[in-house]
């Protein structure tokens, strides 16, 4: 669940850090031959949106429209009592309250005389505001603007690093509640790590638990009692103003597994700090583990956000600039670890 108000904070998220995405983006568009571009936004699929005005929705959707010049038009079904909240965390935009934002939408676009509409995610419209847009601008050419989006979206500026900073923060303090000699079930410790995240200000934590490392690994989101056995891990996925975070933590009652765990734990933190640009993610891991003695690579996952959804599969070599969150799998002579970390990926 979303909880407490994401006021705009214009220390946290300056304008000009809103503005210098805009018109970043605005050339991509130009450059690509896109008149205006659209973002559908939901619940689960804030960050496009919160990247480009620094909204994210309550339970509600709507479609942003982005010309190549003027203020962003923000259309949505919410009642017009909450228009003057929006104004506070969108500052930006012309905010339009219609039970048809896609009609909305579309008549702006008829409008501007728009003749390609590049549309995030395109094939994952909602059908209903499909039908709205193109009924609204019969003449548009609608095309998927996510390569260019993405290309646009993959360097962080230095706002979007100290939102996640402070994320990353609120994960690891939360999953420093933990006390693996008292902790006995991982209800129990779930509701601790997301206590202690919204306590610190989070406005989204989801914690999931894989209670017996040595009989399954995957990780579950727990709604009750469940034993946790003597090796275990937790993952807390915390966000903050909208900017996402992953941390993973593995931890043991056994005195032998917490000194291997708090060794890979001390790895993945200079892996995380220095991998490469350009190559290839999966080279680097492996070449680290001489690092680790007995360590055999199991698994590794990289995410990143690049779209509408907070944290998603990133494929190829990591980019310079860009942010993600490394996930690994590891063995270590014999014993399961798990664990994951933000990286910033710096040029060298």
């Amino acid at each position: 669940m979303r909880r407490g108000l994401m006021g705009w904070n214009a220390e946290e998220l300056p304008r000009a850090a809103l503005d210098a995405r805009i018109a970043r983006l605005r050339v991509a568009m130009q450059r690509n031959g896109f008149d205006a571009a659209l973002f559908y936004t939901n619940l689960v699929q804030p960050s496009a949106v919160t990247w480009l005005t620094g909204f994210t929705p309550y339970w509600s959707d709507g479609m942003l429209l982005l010309p190549r010049e003027g203020a962003p038009v923000f259309a949505t079904a919410l009642s017009k009592r909450v228009a003057n909240w929006i104004r506070t965390t969108d500052t930006l935009s012309e905010i339009v309250n219609t039970p048809k934002p896609g009609v909305a939408v579309g008549k702006r676009i008829a409008e501007a005389g728009c003749k390609r509409v590049g549309v995030l995610e395109y094939d994952a419209l909602p059908a209903g505001l499909y039908d709205e847009i193109a009924g609204a601008a019969r003449h548009v050419e609608l095309a998927d603007l996510g390569s260019v989006f993405a290309d646009t979206r993959r360097v962080i500026d230095d706002a979007e690093r100290g939102l996640i900073g402070r994320a990353d923060a609120l994960a690891r303090g939360a999953l420093d509640q933990i006390d693996a000699d008292k902790a006995t079930d991982a209800g129990e410790v779930a509701g601790l790590v997301e206590k202690q995240a919204r306590l610190g200000g989070a406005e989204e934590a989801y914690i999931a638990i894989a209670a017996d490392l040595d009989s399954d690994l995957r990780m579950i989101r727990v709604a009750g009692t469940l034993p946790l056995a003597g090796r275990f891990a937790v993952r807390a996925s915390v966000a903050y103003k909208g900017a996402w975070v992953r941390r993973t933590r593995s931890f043991a009652h056994d005195e032998a597994a917490r000194r291997a765990y708090a060794d890979a734990d001390a790895w993945l933190a200079r892996v995380a700090s220095s991998i490469e640009p350009g190559q290839s993610l999966a080279a680097q891991l492996q070449a680290r583990l001489k690092e680790l003695p007995d360590a055999m690579l199991r698994n590794a996952t990289a995410e990143s956000c690049i779209g509408s959804y907070p944290l998603t599969a990133a494929i190829g070599a990591p980019s310079a600039g860009s942010f993600l969150v490394l996930a690994v799998e590891l063995s270590l002579n014999g014993l399961p670890w798990l664990g994951a970390a933000p990286a910033f990926i710096d040029a060298r």
